[in-house]
């Protein structure tokens, strides 16, 4: 994302890493504005070119099932003329802000917001993940309801603790 900056791609293919989730771009959570990352194309273009295998995210803070789908196509327009190799991942975070948008989502209209995000990706053939942590997963979302999409876990620990199954697992925020 713009938060790491111009990457060397070249050398991050050479030291070993696979492939990469590239942020495609976010939901504003005072504007409810979405936006590109200042370097997502720059990012798909460098990292194709390096010849990594490569995913996509989008940060949500849909507050609706309309504002979820008009994410997924939002992301679906930015990555047709990519190779995304890896899927495309449902980032929903609870933002500490008490002005947030966000601020009192409930669990059952989150839940239903993952799922229509994680459904229109899918609908186009390209495989879908929900990022989440335990928090999360406990008091946010019905990760029950959600258990056919693949799971994108953070828990930055030497070892997972997570009781459900999950797909991929970051374990640094590095």
């Amino acid at each position: 994302s713009s938060y790491q900056g111009d990457i060397d791609f070249g050398a991050v293919k050479a030291s070993g890493v696979d492939f990469v989730i590239i942020r495609l771009g976010y939901r504003g959570y005072e504007t409810g504005r979405i936006v590109y990352d200042k370097y997502a194309f720059d990012n798909l273009q460098k990292a194709t070119a390096a010849g990594l295998d490569i995913g996509g995210y989008f940060f949500s803070q849909a507050i609706t099932l309309e504002e979820a789908e008009e994410e997924a196509y939002f992301v679906l327009s930015a990555i047709e003329d990519y190779n995304i190799t890896m899927g495309v991942v449902y980032d929903w975070e609870s933002v500490s802000d008490p002005e947030a948008r966000t601020a009192d989502m409930d669990r059952d209209t989150l839940t239903k917001c993952c799922k229509v995000f994680l459904e229109t990706i899918e609908a186009s053939d390209c495989r879908a993940f929900l990022y989440f942590n335990r928090r999360q997963a406990k008091y946010h979302m019905d990760i029950n309801y959600l258990k056919d999409y693949d799971f994108w876990l953070a828990e930055y620990s030497d070892e997972p603790t997570m009781y459900y199954n999950f797909d991929m697992w970051q374990y640094s925020c590095e």
